[in-house]
């Protein structure tokens, strides 16, 4: 398992001072006590002031009186307070409040009903569940979240309204279930309601917490909302889409060309692209105006235009290793890795040596750090017998990242300890074949074995399943996304949510490549089926033995 990361913050700080008449008395000291993940203890900080030096005596006076001692000032008693808890959440709060200054002994008590627990009087601060639509006004909001409405996966199921979300809180449902967003798997999907997904904006459902506090505690509430309201704030999430394989050349060259309308490619699409965090894709070609075309059946050149479609188009990354890279030879690669750079695209899977070609790129997104690489496995091509691996990279030499398993895994393996999620792009597999090739699945297991966190694949020119695997996700085969080829016009754009734990949920939004090689969001009729073919391919790959 890879390592989990808690979002903890700090607390502030809360002196608690208290007075008596007459003559002070010197206060006790509170025992030190150890932080057990039932109780924390926190003092209240000591006075800054500190004992005074007595003052020097004048040389010129035969006798001096020295100035008075100053007493360290009273250190205040922790008070003794009992906060009740869901169970989940005491390893959260046990873990953010050690250290902290709040001028009370906490004792955390988990409670399947924390409300109960404090009309009780076991606990006097309850964090409890309250109405969705409650305001700080009318509690110390402490926990704020999307409640899903979720159903398994490769249920060919993907929309509710509101009326029909509001009747399943209320009378239940055989197999949707209603759970925080923080909870969903990646073998689950989240319905849209009314069209809108759990992370959007004005997403109508709601899970809220609050700290409730019995009488005379209310002080405490307040101190303590803002150091629970932290350690309880569900996990930043990152939405990623993926898309395959993205050919400009063709038809969608003569039409950026003459036109000078360099979206078009992605002009049907570009929406959900803009949505995203972060888009990625496999460039299938070469890109640029150099070199000469390879001694293989089909070449590729997109214009060095295509890297502004690209960025225009709402693409932050491609992957470069594929079968056709470098169809106009090393010296076109380098060309089209600068014409990215220049253009905001990252790139990785190839580069002017083996080092480059396997380096990852790493991005800061949502306040997480996204590790990306990229890899090829193809077979050698019928008729010309060409084989891509001769396409490697090697020390002293331009070319791709091929995808043996051995160094996919160490490659992962060192950037693992660098950033919080690793996505691997592999370009593998047998055309036109839904099946996962041996080595198409040797490469991306060893990614995920290694701490790969998704794997998104294309190749095949046709959609494939998708693999809950150990710790990560495997999307086989994202098929032909831009590409202006004879061949099934079925394909997908796959949304991906993430966060420091991985793979939260999985989206398929199908796709049609009409006429020209442009795609567009495929109409009810359309999408039915392409969802049907990607949920049967999956079933099959999630009921095989691993």
């Amino acid at each position: 398992m890879k390592p989990r990361h808690l979002f903890l913050t700090t607390i502030l700080a809360v002196l608690l001072l208290s007075a008596a008449c007459g003559s002070p008395a010197p206060a006790e000291v509170a025992p030190t006590v150890a932080a057990t993940p039932a109780e924390i203890v926190a003092t209240a900080a000591p006075s800054p002031e500190a004992t005074a030096t007595p003052a020097s005596t004048a040389t010129a006076e035969p006798t001096a009186t020295p100035e008075p001692t100053a007493t360290t000032a009273p250190t205040a008693t922790p008070q003794p307070l009992t906060l009740a808890l869901p169970p989940a959440w005491e390893p959260l709060v046990a873990a953010a409040l050690p250290g902290t200054e709040t001028g009370y002994a906490l004792t955390l008590l988990p409670a399947d009903d924390p409300a109960a627990a404090l009309a009780e009087g076991r606990a006097g601060l309850a964090v409890s569940r309250v109405a969705d639509g409650s305001t700080a006004a009318d509690h110390l909001i402490v926990r704020r979240e999307p409640l899903a409405f979720a159903v398994p996966f490769t249920t060919n199921w993907e929309l509710l309204n509101a009326a029909e979300a509001q009747a399943i809180l209320t009378g239940g449902h055989n197999l949707v279930r209603p759970i925080p967003w923080s909870a969903m798997t990646h073998d689950s999907k989240a319905l849209r309601v009314d069209g809108l997904h759990p992370t959007d904006a004005d997403y109508p459902f709601h899970e809220v917490w609050a700290m409730t506090a019995a009488p005379g505690n209310e002080a405490a509430a307040e101190a303590l909302a803002p150091a629970l309201t932290a350690a309880l704030a569900p996990l930043p999430t990152i939405r990623l889409v993926a898309v395959g394989d993205v050919n400009i050349d063709r038809t969608q060259r003569e039409i950026i060309l003459s036109t000078g309308d360099f979206v078009y490619p992605f002009a049907r699409v570009k929406h959900i692209f803009d949505a995203a965090d972060y888009t990625i894709a496999n460039l299938e070609s070469s890109l640029g105006d150099v070199g000469a075309p390879a001694d293989k059946r089909y070449t590729f050149q997109s214009p060095p235009e295509a890297a502004q479609s690209l960025a225009l188009g709402g693409v932050d990354l491609v992957s470069l290793a594929n079968n056709h890279a470098l169809d106009y030879g090393p010296e076109a690669l380098l060309q089209g890795i600068d014409l990215l750079d220049a253009a905001g695209v990252a790139a990785v899977g190839g580069g002017a040596n083996d080092a480059a070609a396997h380096a990852p790129h790493v991005a800061d997104v949502n306040g997480l750090r996204v590790g990306f690489l990229g890899y090829v496995h193809v077979p050698v091509e019928a008729v010309t017998n060409f084989d891509t691996q001769t396409w490697t990279a090697t020390a002293d030499a331009p070319g791709l990242a091929w995808a043996d398993p051995a160094r996919v895994a160490a490659d992962v393996a060192a950037l693992r300890s660098e950033v919080d999620l690793i996505v691997v792009i592999l370009h593998s597999g047998y055309e036109y074949i839904e099946e996962p090739s041996e080595p198409q699945v040797a490469a991306a297991r060893a990614a995920v074995d290694a701490g790969a966190d998704l794997v998104v694949g294309h190749h095949a020119h046709i959609l494939q399943g998708i693999h809950s695997y150990r710790d990560g996700v495997i999307a086989y085969g994202l098929g032909n996304f831009v590409f202006n080829i004879t061949g099934p016009p079925e394909t997908a754009i796959l949304n991906v949510w993430l966060d420091r734990n991985g793979v939260r949920q999985l989206e398929l939004i199908p796709a049609i490549i009409q006429q020209y090689g442009q795609p567009r969001l495929a109409d009810f009729a359309e999408a039915g089926p392409i969802l049907s073919r990607v949920y049967y391919l999956t079933t099959i790959l999630n009921g095989t033995p691993e």
